[in-house]
């Protein structure tokens, strides 16, 4: 299964009639691509509906749902670990900046009130 097949199957799972305001929406490529996936989907028995009705998983669609985010749950998780990982470590440089900014402008203010106003 492709992600973005895991995707519309979340979706699905999420909001039952979110798929069929996708499609129905006027057509551009997106929505050409979703409904051929969705059409794909039902062709193999992973979701149940159609457009005017809306979708919903099927057993088979819920099952392969659960093992796809099971399969993935070690790879999200090492992503949220490396994007935390750069979150502290942008924090820490932002914050270096700030005390560098903050000493230059005490710095800049010292010598100002140093030479001109004797």
């Amino acid at each position: 299964m492709f992600p973005s097949e895991a995707l519309i199957l979340m979706t699905i799972a999420v909001n039952k009639d979110l798929g069929k305001r996708l499609t129905n929406r006027p057509m551009d490529v997106t929505g050409e691509y979703i409904g051929y996936l969705l059409d794909s989907l039902v062709r193999r028995g992973y979701v149940k509906g159609n457009r005017t009705k809306g979708y919903s998983l099927t057993p088979i669609g819920r099952g392969t749902l659960l093992e796809f985010v099971r399969e993935h749950e070690a790879r999200v998780k090492d992503t949220i670990r490396k994007l935390n990982q750069v979150r502290v470590k942008y924090s820490q440089e932002m914050n270096k900046l700030r005390r560098q900014q903050l000493r230059s402008g005490r710095e800049a203010k010292h010598f100002v009130s140093a030479h001109f106003t004797e």
